[in-house]
């Protein structure tokens, strides 16, 4: 679920590459970043996470993908090579936007293609989404191969009906940054038409052509924002009196976010005002 930075008037979209081993994941995520212009791009970073490799980095392209007068940032994960732990994998789709399935097209790995499906739609069954409702698009990857498995092979096999099926040969290039695109719009679309709310408007807009970050800087890793502080006090010049009763409530909506901050949401509250804000806590997550 995308969110929104109302203090930057930014909107926050998450899309997760995901796949089998080898599938080719971390090439794809490899290639666009050397590909996106410095200008729109953030730091390509790596984490541990439950003793896999997470990749991540997120662009933000210049004029372009604006809702209002929002712009979208997009923030691209992945799990590199194999993930034994689905509790990862279903971490790393927490919040997404959208999805490009890594399936490798060569004949003899379309066994290890629908198992992963089969685990993709388990972990989005976790938070309520499904291949179904969600953006999502088939990249068949390896398509250059002899052996490989046809486009429209795999969309009978895979049986994905809202899904997009987009061939692909991440160890060249070909069609990689066209499934991103097309994922973006995708997205794009969907949040135009979910009636986000933007400091009390809806989405409008035209998604717009976002191949025109193509080409070759550095971002933070992704943070989770929530919305601005809120008072339930009327008048703004209205203070608590000195013996005025406090408590901190948690809220629901702890997240941990990939650069190892832990958010907590709170409620403050002081005689007749309340306080919403978010306590930022560095997390060092270190093996025994």
């Amino acid at each position: 679920m995308a969110l929104v930075n109302h203090a930057k008037k930014e909107i926050n979209a998450k899309i997760v590459y995901f796949g089998a081993a080898q599938a080719g994941k971390a090439t794809n995520l490899n290639f666009i970043f050397k590909k996106l212009k410095p200008d729109f791009r953030g730091q390509f970073k790596s984490m541990n996470v439950q003793g896999s490799k997470m990749l991540f980095f997120d662009f933000l392209p210049s004029g372009q993908g604006k809702l209002n007068d929002y712009a979208v940032r997009f923030h691209i994960y992945t799990v590199q090579g194999d993930v034994p732990q689905d509790s990862t994998w279903k971490m790393v789709l927490k919040g997404v936007d959208g999805v490009v399935f890594v399936a490798d097209a060569s004949s003899a790995r379309q066994t290890e293609n629908h198992t992963s499906l089969e685990r993709l739609q388990t972990c989005l069954r976790g938070h309520g989404l499904s291949t179904d409702a969600l953006p999502i698009i088939v990249q068949c990857n390896k398509s250059d191969l002899a052996d490989a498995v046809s486009t429209a092979e795999m969309q009978q096999s895979f049986g994905l009906g809202g899904g997009a099926f987009m061939k692909a040969a991440a160890g060249t290039g070909e069609g990689v940054l066209e499934c991103l695109f097309t994922l973006v719009k995708m997205v794009l679309k969907r949040l135009r038409e979910s009636g986000l709310e933007l400091a009390g408007e809806a989405v409008e807009g035209t998604a717009t052509e976002a191949e025109e970050v193509a080409g070759e800087q550095s971002i933070p890793a992704p943070i989770v924002v929530l919305p601005a502080a809120e008072s339930s006090a009327a008048g703004s010049e209205e203070t608590p009196s000195e013996n005025a009763a406090s408590s901190v409530e948690i809220l629901e909506g702890v997240h941990l976010t990939a650069d190892g901050h832990l958010q907590v949401p709170l409620s403050i509250r002081c005689g007749n005002m309340t306080r919403r804000m978010v306590l930022n806590l560095a997390v060092s997550l270190e093996a025994e």
